[in-house]
């Protein structure tokens, strides 16, 4: 089944991944944060000065539930390596995407995305 009709989000790290928002990832992130409705502040440098170790979280926990069956789980520790330099727009970005995929089934850009093809194209490959 191809990712975009699974409802998977592709980002580039070590391969190609996928981040994947179910119903799991609805059940565990409003366990954490009370609920899913502010995800985009919990990622957001301005609005959060913990913002990297939500997105490692956010990170970790989808890209668990993008794994296919037979794969190993994820740590923390492992995503926090595997995202490093400029990786770490593009994973905000697709923690975005996956977000946005799950509650609607689109993926949404904003503005910023649009005028930087770089993000815009690794967000764009689902």
């Amino acid at each position: 089944m191809s990712a975009l009709k699974d409802g998977r989000v592709a980002i580039e790290l070590d391969k190609t991944r996928y981040l994947l928002f179910d119903l799991n990832a609805v059940d565990a992130v409003t366990d954490k944060y009370g609920s899913f409705e502010d995800l985009g502040n919990i990622i957001n440098p301005t609005q959060n000065s913990k913002y990297v170790k939500d997105l490692m979280y956010l990170a970790t926990l989808m890209l668990n539930e993008g794994l296919e069956d037979d794969e190993p789980e994820f740590t923390v520790k492992q995503v926090g390596k595997l995202i490093v330099g400029s990786k770490i727009v593009a994973a905000m970005n697709a923690v975005t995407a996956a977000i946005s995929f799950g509650e609607s089934g689109t993926v949404q850009s904003d503005e910023a995305d649009e005028e930087n093809p770089k993000i815009a194209a690794t967000m764009n490959t689902i």
